[in-house]
């Protein structure tokens, strides 16, 4: 199976085709660029078309709002269009999953003025919260480039590789993916306007 991955949460906008579990293509860049602007581009000069893939697979945040939601719609689209199955993955899940790092432990990822936690213990996931309003349990993760204080820093985390091995995972359990309307962006923080 050929999978498509793309992740829009940051300002380095990331994707990753994998076929049958081997990385085919990484391309990971923090251009300054807005989304989309780069999406449609990056992946015409690498000659990498949806319509040519098995499988979708999206990250749904947490991340920057407009980002995550220009990202989530093209990946929509182009599930509704070519008829592929698509999974939407969340990015401190699989810093979780994929970080060799022993339980308990929880990662942290810097959005804006606010860093959002998330822990995984007895491999169970807790909610998502403000570390500003709760204390992380365990060893703690972050990316480097965030400058966020952590035990562990990770120089390099595509979420779109690790989000599209997940994703060929949930696939051989579920063939169809997700139901593409209802992938939204993951942000606690939005509230709808005239609200507090």
């Amino acid at each position: 199976m050929r999978l498509l991955s793309i992740d829009t949460s940051f300002s380095f906008f990331n994707f990753s085709l994998v076929e049958d579990g081997r990385l085919i293509m990484l391309y990971y860049q923090d251009t300054g660029k807005k989304t989309l602007e780069l999406l449609p581009s990056e992946l015409k000069k690498h000659n990498v078309h949806p319509a040519e893939v098995d499988a979708l697979a999206v990250s749904l945040g947490v991340g920057y709002f407009t980002s995550l939601r220009i990202g989530i719609t093209f990946v929509k689209t182009w599930a509704y269009l070519y008829k592929k199955p698509v999974v939407g993955y969340e990015n401190l899940k699989l810093m979780l999953l994929y970080s060799d790092v022993k339980e308990p432990k929880t990662a942290l990822l810097r959005i804006s003025n606010k860093t959002f936690a998330m822990s995984m213990q007895n491999e169970s996931f807790s909610e998502l919260f403000l570390l500003e309003e709760r204390e992380p349990i365990g060893v703690t993760i972050g990316l480097a480039n965030q400058k966020v204080q952590a035990d562990v820093l990770l120089e390099l985390f595509p979420f779109s590789f690790y989000g599209a091995l997940w994703a060929l995972e949930y696939l051989k359990e579920n063939p169809e993916g997700q139901n593409p309307f209802l992938l939204e962006p993951i942000y606690p923080d939005a509230k709808p306007r005239g609200t507090a």
